[in-house]
């Protein structure tokens, strides 16, 4: 049986949780955590991290781009325009719920060996879009050349044959932002 859950990336799901704690080991299965390297590239401004992307791509590029860095804040906002109406986004950016999501996040992408943003790159491929909506799968985005998809399977037990992950991007006022996710366990 496969179950699916649609969610804004602000909800915390318990496999991405789950597939997280367990991936705390490499390929090679050296323990410990992923360390993010210093920072010497610019931070992007809140005007900047508000506004929204050209493609899609560049969309879920930026939004993992700042999970990876541990922007979470900014990464929340980045999604405000999309947001369904009557949502305060500096609100819920600052909830304790949206915080544990995107740490959840980082931990389930940020692994041993896999080099993170400045030095490491988010690539996103390009996937079937019509209309203002796209779908990416986390086999279409890679960091440091490897698919967000095998790095959140890194150390997961058990049938992970079903589980997926795909990005909501949406198009809103001429500009693209990452609105949620799907997943699938």
């Amino acid at each position: 049986m496969t179950a699916r859950t649609t969610a804004t990336w602000l909800a915390a799901p318990a496999i991405l949780l789950s597939l997280a704690a367990c991936g705390s080991t490499d390929v090679a299965g050296s323990p410990g955590p992923a360390a993010a390297p210093p920072s010497s590239a610019p931070q992007p401004s809140a005007a900047e991290t508000a506004s929204g992307a050209s493609t899609y791509q560049i969309a879920v590029e930026r939004w993992v781009t700042q999970i990876l860095r541990e922007q979470y804040e900014e990464a929340c906002l980045s999604s405000a325009p999309a947001m369904p109406p009557g949502k305060d986004a500096k609100t819920l950016c600052k909830s304790p719920a949206a915080r544990k999501s995107a740490e959840s996040l980082h931990e389930a992408w940020a692994k041993p060996g896999v080099a993170l943003p400045p030095r490491g790159k988010v690539t996103v491929d390009q996937v079937s879009a019509t209309g203002d909506e796209v779908t990416v799968p986390d086999t279409a985005v890679k960091l440091d050349g490897r698919t967000l998809h095998s790095l959140e399977l890194i150390g997961a037990t058990g049938n992970t044959s079903s589980f997926s992950l795909a990005f909501k991007v949406r198009k809103h006022e001429g500009a693209w932002y990452v609105q949620g996710f799907d997943m699938n366990a």
